[in-house]
C-alpha cells in the first residue's frame, strides 16, 4: 500500500510540474475552447503560450494510476523527460481512418497520416517544437473539387495563360497524385519561442497563426498552409497588449523562369498588428489590422513597401491609400466572460472596398461549469467583395486558400457546436447551416478570372462518438456520421461513416 501511494504521489508531482513548463499550446479547436474556459483574459493572437492559459494543467488528468501502462497511456507523451533546467517531449502523431460516402455517388474515404512531434523547453524562457506529417488521403468528393480548384498554376510556354495541376489541402501542403483519386502530401511545422522577460516575447517559425475567439477567424485564420512568420509581443500594466506578425506567403503560381531544376513561386507578405485592451478582469477589446503586400509577378520581383514595418495598426491602410500595393483591413476584435459564458464579437473592413463587411457573434457555454461540457453558437457573415483586391496577387489568399474564411465572400453562416465527456467518452456535434453561400470554388485565386457564382443553401451536420485517451495531445479513437445537404442549381446529398484513431492537434476545415 504504502508503494502505491509514493507512486501516486510520484505522478501527481509529475503533473504538476508537466504543467508548469513553457511551451506552446496547439491551435486546434479542442485546445482552444479549453483555453477559453480558464478565468483569465488573455490575448486571442493564436498560438499562445503556458505562460498565457493553464491548458495543460486543466486537460492533466488527474485520477492516480499505478500501472505503467496507464500511466504512459493517460498521463505522459511516449518520451518525456523533465527537469528543473528543461524538458524534453517526444510523441508519435497519426490519423488513421476508414469511410465510406454514400448518397449521389458511392465512393471510399480513406486517410492515413503518420509523424511525429519533438518539443523542449530550457529553463523556461526558451521553447522549441518541430512536428512533420506524412499523408495520404482520399477525399469526399465535394473536398475533392475544392482542393482541385486551389490547385498551383504552371505558365504555358507559348502564350501568357496557365495551366493548373494538383491541390492544395487546406492547412497541409500542395499535392501529388495517390492512386486514381486520392493525394498524397507532406507538411511540417516549427516555431521557436524565447520568453526575454515576463511582459516581452518573440517567436520564429512556421506555425499558423489564428486571431480572434470563435470557432472561426474572419481576420485572420489557420485554414491555409503554414509560413514562415515572425512574432513581437509586448504587454504593458497588464492591461494593453501590443503584437506585431510579419509573414512571407506565396501564390502557388510557378515562376515562368528558373536556373534549377523547378521554379519558384510568386511571393507576397502579410502583416499583422494588434492593440489589446483589457478594459475589466473579463473585457477585452483588441484593434487588428491585417495587410497583405505585393511583391511582384512573374515578371518581376519587388522590395516590400516601407509602411510594411510600421509596428502598429494602420500600415497596410495607408499603403493602400498612397498606391494599391497592399490590401488592408481594419478589424475590432471583443469578448467578455460572465457567469458560464464566453461572449465575443469581430468586425473588419477594407476602408476602401464597398461590400467588404467581415462579421462574427458567438456565445460559448459551459453548462455544468466544467470544460468537458461546451454549447457554442456561432454567426459568421462575408460580404460579397470580401478580401478581394484590383489585383489578384494581393487577395487575402496564402498558397491558393483562403486566409480568413474557408468559403471566402458571399458567407452567411451558423455553427452550432456541442461536445461532452464523462470518463473519457465523449460525444461531439457539429452543425453548419449556410443560409447563404456562394458556389465558387474559385475565389481568391492569384490569376485574372471572370468569376460568375451563385447563392446556394449547405446544411452540414457532424456528430463523432469516441473515446479520449490523453488530452495533452487529442489521443482518441472514434466513429462518425456527417451529412451534407446543397440546395441550389444542382441539388444533392451525402453522407458518410467513418471510424478512426488520431492525435487531433491540427485543423483541416472542409465544413462547408
Amino acid at each position: 500500500m504504502k508503494i502505491k501511494i509514493l507512486i501516486g504521489c510520484f505522478i501527481v508531482i509529475r503533473s504538476f510540474v508537466f504543467g508548469q513548463q513553457l511551451r506552446i499550446l496547439p491551435l486546434e479547436t479542442n485546445f482552444r475552447d479549453a483555453a477559453f474556459y480558464s478565468d483569465s483574459v488573455f490575448v486571442p493572437v493564436f498560438p499562445i503560450s503556458t505562460q498565457q492559459s493553464t491548458v495543460y494543467e486543466l486537460l492533466q488528468e488527474k485520477k492516480k494510476r499505478y500501472s505503467s501502462f496507464g500511466h504512459f497511456v493517460y498521463q505522459r507523451e511516449l518520451l518525456q523527460v523533465i527537469k528543473p533546467k528543461g524538458a524534453l517531449w517526444i510523441t508519435p502523431l497519426f490519423n488513421l481512418q476508414l469511410g465510406a460516402e454514400r448518397g449521389d455517388t458511392a465512393r471510399r474515404q480513406f486517410l492515413n497520416v503518420r509523424g511525429a512531434r519533438i518539443e523542449g523547453s530550457m529553463k523556461n524562457k526558451v521553447f522549441f517544437s518541430s512536428s512533420f506529417y506524412e499523408n495520404q488521403a482520399i477525399l469526399p468528393l465535394y473536398a475533392q473539387q475544392y482542393v482541385n480548384n486551389r490547385g498551383e498554376f504552371y505558365p504555358n510556354a507559348n502564350d501568357s495563360t496557365y495551366q493548373q495541376v494538383n491541390a492544395a489541402i487546406p492547412g497541409a501542403a500542395r499535392t501529388k497524385p495517390f492512386k486514381s483519386d486520392g493525394f498524397d502530401y507532406a507538411y511540417a511545422f516549427g516555431v521557436v519561442h524565447w520568453q526575454i522577460l515576463k511582459n516581452l516575447s518573440v517567436s520564429a517559425g512556421n506555425t499558423p497563426v489564428f486571431i480572434g475567439n470563435g470557432y472561426r477567424s474572419l481576420l485572420f485564420s489557420d485554414n491555409a498552409m503554414p509560413s514562415m512568420n515572425f512574432r513581437i509581443q509586448y504587454s504593458l500594466n497588464k492591461r494593453w497588449d501590443f503584437q506585431t506578425i510579419r509573414i512571407q506567403g506565396l501564390n502557388l503560381l510557378r515562376l515562368p523562369f528558373h536556373s534549377n531544376g523547378e521554379s519558384l513561386y510568386e511571393r507576397k507578405a502579410f502583416s499583422i498588428n494588434s492593440v489589446y485592451f483589457k478594459a475589466t478582469k473579463n473585457i477585452q477589446i483588441g484593434v487588428v489590422e491585417t495587410g497583405v503586400w505585393s511583391r511582384g509577378d512573374s515578371l518581376q520581383k519587388l522590395a516590400v513597401e516601407g509602411a510594411f514595418y510600421i509596428p502598429a495598426p494602420g500600415g497596410a491602410t495607408l499603403q493602400e491609400g498612397i498606391n494599391k500595393k497592399a490590401n488592408s483591413y481594419l478589424g475590432i476584435d471583443i469578448n467578455t466572460r460572465f457567469w458560464k459564458m464566453h461572449a465575443y464579437a469581430q468586425y473588419g473592413r477594407n476602408l476602401f472596398h464597398n461590400n467588404s463587411d467581415l462579421l462574427q457573434i458567438g456565445l460559448r457555454y459551459w453548462p455544468f461549469n466544467s470544460h468537458n461540457y461546451l454549447i457554442q453558437i456561432e454567426y459568421n457573415h462575408t460580404s460579397i467583395n470580401a478580401y478581394q483586391s484590383s489585383n489578384p496577387r494581393i487577395n487575402y489568399s496564402n498558397y491558393n486558400l483562403p486566409t480568413g474564411h474557408p468559403m471566402a465572400a458571399g458567407v452567411d453562416e451558423l455553427v452550432v457546436r456541442i461536445r461532452a465527456e464523462w470518463e473519457h467518452l465523449f460525444m461531439y456535434s457539429q452543425t453548419n447551416f449556410y443560409l447563404n453561400q456562394q458556389n465558387s470554388l474559385r475565389q481568391l485565386l492569384p490569376v485574372y478570372e471572370n468569376i460568375n457564382s451563385i447563392s446556394q443553401k449547405v446544411f452540414l451536420q457532424k456528430i463523432e462518438l469516441g473515446y479520449s485517451f490523453n488530452r495533452n495531445y487529442g489521443f482518441e479513437v472514434f466513429g462518425s456520421f456527417q451529412y451534407r445537404s446543397l440546395i441550389g442549381p444542382a441539388n444533392s446529398q451525402y453522407y458518410w461513416l467513418n471510424v478512426g484513431i488520431r492525435t487531433a492537434l491540427t485543423n483541416h476545415y472542409f465544413d462547408f
